[in-house]
């Protein structure tokens, strides 16, 4: 066992118990388990890996966005201090399938993977293809196990504000032995998976005494809420404390304690839908944004900023403009879009792949993925 990598984890477990309460469940599970096995898990926040892998004796290899892998903090954890496997988002990779097998073929270690890719916008799971996943459990015909994470979202909100010592919920659980595969189709296999891992942290809350005592509960929410349900224009939202404002109508919302809102909708989930209903009327015409553009090297796992731009998105193109430089997107030819971390657009275009981060990050991505008909 790597010294390093057990004190890293040590240090780890400090410092996630100061943050969030933590509670462990374990179902027909054994935490200290060593024989391989397949871990998925519900993907609530960000650091959803570290808390699966926290209390297990032998932590299972995680696979991992390599985007995560071009910043050296990151790369340096996954690679120096635990072993990972790399994967590109939404696309298969013959190379991460080797990496796989010879994690339990050779090391004789599991692995841990969240078959949503993103963590939680709204506050539940995000609509996801199952079927490459299941496949691949079929194929290995390990257990199958979930980790199911409750209380994740509203912990640490990716487009919010942490809130100290929160509840997490997690519950491991098998749910596939290894020798009952024949008796599943891939199908079957994909709807357990979707079944289990499925969840929503305001029905959560809702059953629990938990509250959440903080100044900032709304700060940030305008990363992905960018309609007003008022007057249904876009851009003007923005909150402070825990009261969410239009530039156009004045205060609109108050999320309480229990961290719904007080408003014209009472969680994240309904207004989205609103949202992108307004957005459909809105489909042709001009947005504009600032943000950062970075091209990334995924094979040396660099980074490399190219400046800050003017974004904007008309007449199926994103182009990006400063003084001294332009880049022009047709929308129809931009692949592998993402939204990562809080606001940080991803996708590849031709042979690059770039990374922008900006203001109006969800506005811009579903308007992209709404003009190429995703």
């Amino acid at each position: 066992m790597n010294i390093l990598t057990e004190i890293a984890r040590f240090g780890l477990k400090i410092s996630l118990h100061r943050k969030y309460k933590l509670k462990f469940e374990y179902i027909d599970f054994d935490r200290k388990r060593k024989e391989p096995y397949i871990l998925i898990f519900n993907h609530a926040q960000q650091n959803d890996p570290l808390f699966v892998g926290l209390n297990l004796k032998y932590y299972p290899y995680p696979i991992a966005s390599n985007i995560i892998y071009t910043n050296w903090i990151n790369n340096f954890g996954l690679t120096k201090l635990v072993k990972s496997i790399p994967k590109r988002k939404g696309q298969a990779d013959s190379r991460t399938i080797r990496m796989i097998l010879d994690t339990f073929n050779k090391d004789h270690r599991s692995i841990m993977v969240a078959p949503e890719g993103n963590s939680s916008f709204f506050g539940e799971q995000t609509p996801t293809e199952f079927e490459s996943t299941a496949k691949l459990a079929k194929k290995l015909k390990k257990d199958l196990v979930i980790a199911k994470i409750e209380g994740g979202f509203f912990a640490n909100p990716r487009w919010g504000k942490l809130r100290k010592r929160a509840v997490i919920e997690i519950t491991f659980k098998r749910l596939i032995k290894s020798d009952e595969y024949g008796s599943y189709t891939v199908e079957e296999i994909a709807k357990i998976m979707k079944d289990a891992i499925a969840f929503n942290d305001y029905e959560w809350i809702n059953q629990r005494d938990y509250v959440y005592k903080h100044k900032y509960l709304a700060e940030g929410i305008e990363n992905y809420l960018y309609a007003c349900p008022k007057c249904e224009k876009l851009q003007t939202i923005y909150s402070k404390n825990n009261d969410i404002y239009c530039k156009s109508c004045g205060h609109i919302a108050h999320i309480n304690q229990k961290q719904y809102i007080e408003g014209d909708f009472d969680t994240m989930i309904k207004w989205n839908q609103f949202q992108k209903k307004v957005l459909k009327t809105h489909i042709d015409d001009h947005f504009e944004t600032t943000g950062q553009l970075y091209q990334l090297d995924l094979i040396k796992h660099r980074r490399y900023l190219r400046g800050d731009y003017d974004v904007r998105v008309e007449n199926d193109r994103l182009t990006l403009i400063n003084e001294a430089n332009s880049f022009t997107f047709d929308v129809d030819k931009i692949r592998g879009l993402t939204l990562t971390q809080k606001r940080k657009i991803t996708f590849d275009y031709d042979d690059d792949t770039y990374m922008i981060r900006m203001k109006d990050s969800m506005l811009i991505r579903d308007l992209i993925k709404m003009k190429k008909g995703e």
